[in-house]
Parts: C-alpha cells; structure tokens; sequence
C-alpha cells in the first residue's frame, strides 16, 4: 500500500476513536485509540528510507511508550503508569533530536515554553497532592523535549524534519489540555483537543522517522 493511502486510514481510525469517544461507545473508542497509535508505530517501520537510524529508532521506541501510556490511561486506577509511560516517550524523543542536532538551549524558544508550563503549573497546583512532584517532572521533561524539537526544526534545513516542531508544540499543547481537564476544571470538548492534537503530534513524529 502506498504511504499515502496508509495515513487515509490513520486519519480514518482517528476520526472514528475521537467521535466513539464523544459519543460514549466505550469498547469501540478503546479498541480504535490503540490501533490508532499502533497504526502511526507502523509507518516508519513499513515506510522509513533508513529504518537502523539512530533518529528514527529513538521515535519508534517512543512512540512505543505512548502506545503503552495510551492503554494506560483507559483506566483511571493505571494514570500514573500511563505519566511514566509518556515520560519515557518523551526521553527516547529528546534522545532523537539530540542525535541529530545535539543539545542547545536558545532562551528565544526556552523563555515562552517556561512560561506557558509556570502558567499551567499554577492553575492546576492546589489540586495535585499527591501527583506534584511526577507532574512537575514530567512538565520539565515535556518542555525540555519541545525545546529541542523546535530547535532542530527551526534550524535544520532538512526537510525530514520540518514539522518536528509543530510535533511537540502539539504534544505539549494535548498534554496542557489533560491537566487542566483533571486537574483544573472538566470540560465537555477536552477529549475531542486532547485526541485530536495527541495523534497530531505523534503523526508527525512517525512521519518524520518514515522519511
């Protein structure tokens, strides 16, 4: 199958787990939110040019602790599996961009990543208890991990990684709205943001390690 028709059934499968969730069909959105990200595994295992890359083996061994967080995260009681689980996700993906373009610290992109993390940290602080510290460790790991992302976008003219960043603005931005919906205040839509930029996020992850 060509690559193009294997991300129509990506966007397929993630459409339908999103609207399943919605809607309530419990079995059906657990069953497609796993082969969703099972699916965005695979294609840089069936499609990468160079699948023994250093870069592209780093974000399939993330993407795998995402698959792990994801099925994590179905149940309630296994949430801080599930942070640990993304967490190390998100290690092996700073170790992916750091192969590539080593470790830099531009305070441009650092400064307003900080910020927006202090912000959340904020809001959703008096209700943490007992999560704070793995909350706190898994915000600066996150932020550490977008800080390199966008770096390496902004600074590659490789068009392999031209929407790195735009992955882990993404991922951020998915993991933002999680807090704030258990942590802050629930509200209606936060399954449908949290889904949708999720698998935005990691697509383009396994997309540039299919390259």
């Amino acid at each position: 199958m060509p690559l193009r028709g294997f991300k129509y059934i990506i966007a397929l499968t993630a459409i339908t787990a999103i609207y399943s969730n919605y809607f309530g069909l419990t079995i059906i959105y657990f069953i497609l939110k796993l082969l969703t990200t099972s699916l965005i595994i695979l294609m840089p295992l069936l499609y990468a040019s160079v699948k023994n890359s250093l870069f592209a083996k780093s974000i399939i061994i993330g993407l795998i602790f995402c698959l792990i967080g994801d099925f994590s995260l179905l149940f309630e009681h296994y949430f801080t599996i599930g942070l640990i689980s993304f967490l190390v996700g998100h290690i092996f993906f700073i170790r992916s961009f750091t192969v590539v373009n080593g470790w830099h610290w531009p305070l441009k992109i650092g400064i307003p990543l900080t910020f927006i993390a202090g912000i959340l940290l904020c809001l959703i602080y008096s209700n943490l208890n007992s999560f704070f510290t793995p909350i706190l460790i898994y915000i600066i790991v996150i932020v550490i991990m977008s800080w390199h992302g966008i770096f390496l976008q902004l600074s590659s003219s490789n068009e392999v990684f031209k929407s790195v960043g735009y992955a882990v603005s993404l991922f951020m931005f998915s993991d933002g709205i999680l807090a704030l919906n258990k942590f802050y205040i629930h509200f209606s839509s936060a399954g449908i943001l949290i889904l949708s930029t999720y698998w935005l996020a990691i697509f383009f992850l396994g997309e540039a390690a299919s390259k």
